[in-house]
């Protein structure tokens, strides 16, 4: 059934039930961020440090080991929704994962308001885990049901609803920090996650009525059945040099983002009061989520009005941001340079970079959509921040000093090192953008004779009749 019948109506109900969908998901992540973060960094200040062995390290440094295990953890992401998306796709893959964020977010909230330690680390680990399965869930959703045709005019509307729930969440924790307790914050999450199950049946409904023309599979794409689940995304990706541009372009983003929140946390540790860093990171999310909220609602406008325009100049925005803002903080590093650092990364990296870099995989196979799209937006993304973390790492290791009174502080002259390898770093981001960008209007061309067709097909059917 051609795709001509994906009405005005349905695309408008569609999207606003997806825009609700996504912007609960991100209000839940931008509630859990800070409140990781903070309880995370809180634990170990210049009195109280971390000790691995004879070294020594202050909550900064602390939290890159914590992220390095994150490795471990999405080699058990992708395996699960490898396995999980064979049996469950579309609004049952959302109930899958979502089930088990409720079962998780429950265990902590018997125990948040007064943490121990090993509990704040694996607190901080379920947030992560938490926005990898749910994000998964639905792109993986959304690219299944909207065609190449409508994803461009779509995309931009939809992740505006990923933008203001960013904006939502870190706002609302921003000006609710001071009034509720732990605990209080994972009972609201484990509200809107039974409010996000219920938008995605609605979504599922929806989508039985909006037909979608599946490519065919490549002729050398293997059977899932002759798969390992372990290693299927990866096998899908190296066979296409477009899907490995986007595991690059996802890699040294994911590197550079967390370069940025090294030098970002390091800035705060070294000059905000510890009582003060849960108000001052919900500042610097807040206002980099409603910055992203006005760039990505100017930008749905005129995709929808304009939806021809070139992918890779929106895939250019986020690379640039972070050029700029990383040769003010090498030139003056200061807390608010150092803000600024999380601040542009944020801007763009959750608006405009978001939607183009989902667009990506419209065009492709279910399979690619899937299992390939686990395997970069998952693991790859791990293997990017490890990649960074070893770096970072290299400064409290190597160059950190003691202040005056004794206590323990991240050198800046390392800080500002790290910003000169992420402009190294974003020159080979510009490298994998410029061969997606090719490649995608190749693939475009390819589809609009398909598309086409279409009504043709179904004016052909109509006049048989």
């Amino acid at each position: 059934m051609p795709n001509a019948h994906f009405s005005t109506g349905k695309k408008i109900a569609f999207t606003a039930v997806m825009f609700l969908y996504i912007n609960l998901v991100l209000t839940i992540f931008w509630i859990l961020k800070p409140l990781k973060k903070s309880l995370f960094i809180g634990q170990y200040d210049g009195d109280s440090t971390f000790k691995l062995g004879s070294w020594e390290m202050l909550g900064s440094g602390a939290e890159l080991l914590a992220k390095g295990m994150n490795l471990i953890i999405a080699f058990l992401i992708v395996l699960f929704l490898t396995l999980v998306t064979r049996l469950a796709k579309r609004q049952v893959l959302t109930y899958t994962c979502m089930g088990l964020v409720i079962g998780m977010t429950f265990f902590f909230s018997l125990q948040i308001n007064q943490p121990t330690e090993m509990t704040v680390w694996l607190f901080y680990w379920f947030g992560d885990l938490y926005i990898s399965l749910m994000l998964a869930a639905f792109f993986s959703f959304l690219h299944d049901t909207v065609d190449l045709k409508n994803a461009k005019r779509l995309y931009g509307f939809i992740v505006l609803g990923a933008v203001s729930g960013g904006a939502i969440g870190s706002t609302y924790f921003r000006g609710w920090i001071e009034e509720m307790t732990n605990q209080q914050w994972l009972h609201v999450i484990i509200g809107i996650g039974i409010v996000i199950c219920i938008l995605a049946a609605f979504a599922g409904w929806m989508a039985k009525t909006i037909p979608h023309n599946e490519p065919d599979p490549a002729p050398d794409e293997v059977p899932k059945k002759k798969f390992n689940a372990a290693i299927e995304g990866m096998s899908l990706v190296f066979k296409s040099r477009y899907l490995i541009a986007i595991a690059g372009i996802v890699g040294f983003y994911e590197i550079t983002s967390e370069v940025l929140d090294f030098q970002f946390t390091a800035m705060s540790e070294r000059f905000v009061d510890k009582d003060d860093l849960g108000s001052h990171f919900g500042t610097v999310y807040a206002i980099g989520n409603i910055a992203a909220l006005v760039i990505q609602l100017g930008f749905s406008i005129f995709a929808a009005k304009f939806p021809n325009y070139r992918i890779h100049w929106i895939l250019l925005a986020l690379p640039l941001s972070i050029v700029l803002s990383s040769l003010f903080f090498i030139l003056a590093p200061i807390l608010i340079a150092g803000s600024l650092l999380k601040i542009s990364d944020s801007t763009f990296a959750y608006s405009v970079n978001q939607t183009g870099r989902e667009t990506l995989y419209n065009p492709l196979s279910r399979q690619e959509k899937y299992v390939a799209r686990a395997f970069v937006e998952v693991f790859v993304q791990r293997t990017g921040k490890v990649a960074a973390l070893l770096i970072a790492s290299l400064v409290p290791i190597f160059l950190s000093t003691r202040n005056e009174t004794g206590q323990l502080e991240t050198s800046l002259i390392g800080l500002q090192l790290l910003g000169g390898f992420t402009c190294i770093i974003i020159a080979l981001w510009f490298y994998c953008v410029k061969i997606v960008g090719r490649k995608f209007e190749a693939l475009e061309k390819e589809h609009k004779p398909t598309e086409n067709q279409a009504p043709d097909q179904a004016q052909s059917a109509n006049n048989s009749a």
